[in-house]
């Protein structure tokens, strides 16, 4: 007996007609509707690709400001001649009459730095209407005091009835005495003028270097740089 063939189903021609005069009609009507109503589905300027406005994304303006924060880091912004004096007594026995006093004066100078490492890409905003740029900074703060001990005087040695000869200090006295000094510097190094004026200084060399790092945006913009007064002294 013959071996009986399977048979094939039937091809449904119109399903695949219907089929595509629905999708037809769903293109066509979204073609009309896109001119119609002028959908863009791309992404803003200054999101994407470079704009007409700066050429450059925002992301890009924000890493070239960053770049320049990582290179630079603390920044010596301002320098200030300080002096500060101190009373050296030396007393035999804790004796009065034997008591010796010397006066010395030191001069040194005070750096005061800009940390821009501190900076984040909320400090920085981009205004693309007003074509301005503002980066808050942190405040200016001490960094180091330098002491110029070639300009270190000393007063002559007062001296009570039997204060006799020089005065004389122990290693420990000595260090002591050192680190009085150093503090007394850096008190007067900290003082609220100098540190303002670090503060002013601080904004003029930051606001330069950053309309050079941002001299190529297109057309230029305008750099504002404000200080962070949320950060304490």
């Amino acid at each position: 007996m013959a071996e009986e063939k399977p048979k094939r189903k039937p091809i449904h021609v119109h399903w695949y007609l219907r089929l595509g005069i629905v999708l037809g009609a769903a293109l066509f009507v979204f073609l009309g509707l896109s001119k119609l109503t002028h959908w863009d589905f791309s992404l803003p300027d200054h999101v994407g690709a470079p704009d007409d406005v700066m050429g450059y994304k925002d992301s890009e303006i924000t890493e070239m400001i960053a770049g320049e924060n990582r290179e630079l880091k603390q920044l010596i912004v301002y320098e200030q001649d300080i002096e500060a004096s101190m009373d050296i007594t030396d007393m035999f026995l804790d004796i009065d009459w034997f008591r010796k006093k010397q006066t010395v004066h030191l001069i040194a100078t005070a750096e005061y730095i800009v940390d821009l490492s501190k900076i984040t890409d909320k400090d920085i905003s981009v205004d693309r209407n007003d074509r301005r740029i503002t980066i808050v900074i942190p405040r200016a703060e001490l960094k180091n005091v330098n002491i110029d001990y070639s300009k270190t005087t000393f007063d002559d040695i007062e001296r009570n009835i039997f204060g006799w000869g020089d005065i004389k200090l122990t290693p420990e006295q000595q260090n002591e005495v050192e680190k009085d000094l150093h503090d007394a510097l850096l008190a007067e190094a900290s003082e609220t003028p100098y540190l303002v004026s670090a503060d002013m200084a601080g904004m003029r060399q930051v606001e330069s270097i950053y309309k050079k790092v941002l001299s190529n945006l297109k057309n230029g913009v305008e750099v504002v740089v404000v200080l962070d007064m949320n950060i304490a002294d």
